[in-house]
């Protein structure tokens, strides 16, 4: 971090503070970038006191040597990865959607298919800044307000605002290469990715599953050397190149945003998309874009009788692995994806977070869905998602509280630790200027 831009950031959190001093306003966050939320028709207070957050969004010092990097919290990962990259360095895990923040990864779930080796986007942090609903800013770590610390992981804002985050890095070289190969037994491709995960030479690890019978498990390596190099814009579209056998290359950076210029598979393959994937200019393909201006467009189109035929079903669940296949078989008797995989993926935690007690150093199965179902007829609104939440629960697992749950305040308090949630949130918001975990994540109108 240059002296000047030290200065600014300085300048910057007493702004803040003398803006917040002694605040008794219920607050919410004002940012520039997209919400990656995907909760259904949140019923939050929307008469809060909006706090500008938005200017917090530059990587401030890279120590090279160390492999550290310093951040404010509303810096995305896009900015992150080209900020680091010509040193030849990455975060530890990079989600694959651009303008997902740092800050909110760190008080969200940020998981990516390299997280079986180096835990969650908060297992990377060694220190925090973090601002309190009163107007303090606080320094959180593992030596230092520690509680907060391993409390941020899942609070989702409803603690305090990540201002400045310290991270771990790694090294990383200019192009991944990918190998893909194809599965038609959920058994033998869950023992495969299993296996894999012991294997050093392996970066990342995920399948995507069209059916029970369909699964195309795709590894990567770090390498020096392109071959068969392509690009994740023109014409390519990431999901088809991984949905058959094959071996190709990409740069490091397509890779870590493989899924954003398709939003995942959101965008259809049709004619004239594939036309406007020819010609669109490279920074209007991203899912910010999409989010802010295609989505919106899109739903005026669509009619209310059109809408009420499909379920939006964008989740994250994770289970023990030895009970993934369960969950596997399970979404599949009940879903139809219309021609859409989903992901799975191994993942593992070195450390137990407060507010997502998954039990560390141990294997769990990712499955995650992003599309939109049909509805059959006759059934309520969002069953499926009601149906498949309860089996994960049922299996010891647990579920990403991006997308909206539908639990009571008992269910949600004893899979998301709401005792030691209420013994912080009276410690750090005792005024409640902040929507709690559960009101953010389960109430809907």
């Amino acid at each position: 971090m240059s002296t000047d831009t030290r200065i600014i950031h300085k300048k910057q959190i007493k702004k803040l503070q003398q803006i917040l001093k002694n605040n008794k306003q219920k607050l919410k966050v004002k940012k520039k970038t997209i919400s990656n939320l995907f909760r259904y028709e949140s019923s939050i207070d929307k008469s809060r006191y909006e706090i500008d957050l938005s200017s917090f969004n530059k990587p401030l010092f890279l120590d090279s040597k160390n492999k550290i990097l310093e951040v404010q919290g509303l810096t995305t990962f896009e900015q992150i990865i080209d900020f680091t990259l010509p040193h030849h360095l990455t975060p530890l895990i990079t989600p694959e959607l651009k303008h997902i923040t740092i800050g909110g990864a760190l008080v969200g779930i940020g998981v990516e298919t390299n997280t079986f080796r180096y835990g969650f986007v908060h297992n990377s942090l060694l220190e925090a800044d973090v601002l309190l609903s009163n107007g303090k800013v606080i320094t959180v770590s593992r030596n230092k307000n520690k509680d907060l610390f391993d409390a941020l992981p899942n609070s989702y804002g409803t603690l305090g605002y990540v201002l400045r985050a310290k991270i771990k890095l790694r090294d990383i070289k200019p192009f991944v290469k990918l190998k893909t190969k194809k599965y038609k037994n959920i058994k033998k491709a869950l023992s495969e990715l299993n296996a894999k995960t012991k294997q050093k030479s392996i970066d990342t690890i995920e399948a995507i599953a069209y059916s029970k019978n369909e699964i195309y498990i795709t590894l990567t390596e770090q390498t020096n050397k392109p071959k068969n190099l392509k690009s994740i814009y023109g014409p390519t579209i990431f999901y088809k190149e991984v949905s058959r056998a094959n071996e190709f290359t990409l740069k490091t950076k397509d890779f870590f945003f493989r899924y954003d210029p398709d939003w995942f598979w959101n965008i259809p393959d049709n004619f004239l998309m594939n036309l406007l994937r020819r010609i669109t200019p490279k920074k209007l393909r991203n899912s910010g874009f999409y989010k802010k201006y295609g989505q919106p467009i899109f739903d005026s189109l669509e009619s209310k009788e059109s809408k009420e035929k499909y379920e939006a079903l964008i989740q994250d669940w994770e289970v023990p692995w030895n009970q993934g296949e369960k969950l596997f078989n399970f979404f599949f008797d009940i879903v139809e994806t219309n021609g859409n995989p989903i992901i799975i993926a191994p993942i593992k935690t070195p450390t137990i977070a407060t507010l997502y007690p998954m039990k560390p150093d141990q294997l769990y199965l990712n499955l995650g869905c992003y599309c939109a179902i049909k509805r059959k007829k006759g059934q309520k609104p969002f069953d499926v998602t009601k149906k498949i939440d309860n089996l994960c629960f049922r299996l010891g697992g647990i579920k990403m509280l991006y997308s909206s749950t539908f639990l009571n305040k008992k269910e949600f308090d004893k899979i998301y630790n709401g005792g030691a949630y209420d013994k912080l949130k009276k410690k750090y918001d005792p005024l409640k200027l902040l929507p709690t975990l559960f009101e953010k994540a389960t109430l809907h109108k």
